[in-house]
């Protein structure tokens, strides 16, 4: 098996919003955490790997920012092309919160090619491993609403959520926080409602590095409606824009992530 660095990036600014259209030859691939660095008592690093079992396929060559904190082996220089084969893994410098968008084509066989993404904390790496976060696929993405199922913000636990627009659209979500201990009860009956936009930023070429991102990152400090609520379920819906000829609305994917304040130990939480 061997593992590959994915087609990547785009190059030159841009004077509009960079909302897009699926790729007519390539797949969109969200890894939505690709982060390194401190943060409260922590040493976060993120590891991803890409392995293909079957024939190998061909990426010509990758295309990369101009980053000047990126490694030798990705090159520094807007116009430096890198050979996929010498580009065994995603450079550290394209580190970002709104993590970053992979390309592959889409005559491969997706069930010859695995991703694989976990974050931890360096300073604990001999008792914890870290957590998995999802690498999610264009066809896996969400047209309609999701649901972040029992995310801890009391008893010592900080939430954060991130919203993603992975075409590239500057979107709107409506935010429904429900106890989640009520919810299992079936009391449906929402807490608090709010709003949270996701912006892009102004990517150009067909191939952007970024979805379009919002984050809360703390939940119960966003919001104080929230206090005295051990555990909420987030019902997220986003807002289709009225214009023709319409969006795709298979764009959306959100993620809730629960650190424990004492250990840093993350959670991740999924939607359903």
């Amino acid at each position: 098996m061997k593992r590959l660095a994915i087609l990547l990036f785009a190059l030159l600014p841009l004077t509009a919003n960079a909302q897009s259209f699926p790729h007519p030859d390539y797949e969109r691939v969200l890894v939505p955490v690709f982060f390194f660095g401190g943060g409260s008592g922590a040493a976060w690093w993120t590891n991803f790997d890409i392995v293909n079992t079957g024939p190998e396929f061909s990426l010509a060559t990758a295309v990369l920012q101009d980053e000047p904190a990126c490694p030798d082996l990705c090159g520094c220089d807007a116009t430096d092309n890198v050979a996929t084969d010498r580009a065994l893994s995603i450079c550290q410098g394209f580190e970002d919160n709104a993590g970053i968008l992979l390309y592959v084509p889409r005559s491969v066989d997706r069930n010859e090619v695995f991703t694989y993404a976990r974050v931890y904390d360096k300073s604990r790496a001999a008792d914890r491993a870290g957590s998995q976060i999802p690498v999610v696929w264009e066809d896996d993405l969400f047209e309609g609403k999701m649901m972040l199922l029992d995310v801890k913000i009391g008893g010592g636990y900080r939430a954060t959520i991130r919203l993603f627009d992975v075409l590239q659209w500057d979107s709107t979500y409506t935010l429904r926080f429900y106890d989640m201990a009520d919810l299992r009860r079936g009391h449906a009956q929402a807490i608090f409602t709010a709003q949270v936009d996701t912006f892009d930023e102004n990517q150009a070429g067909p191939f952007p590095a970024r979805p379009s991102f919002g984050v809360i990152g703390n939940v119960l400090a966003q919001y104080p409606q929230l206090a005295g609520h051990d555990s909420v379920a987030i019902e997220i819906l986003p807002h289709e824009p009225l214009i023709s000829p319409p969006a795709p609305t298979k764009r959306h994917y959100a993620l809730a992530s629960i650190t424990n304040n004492t250990t840093q130990e993350v959670t991740v939480v999924s939607p359903r």
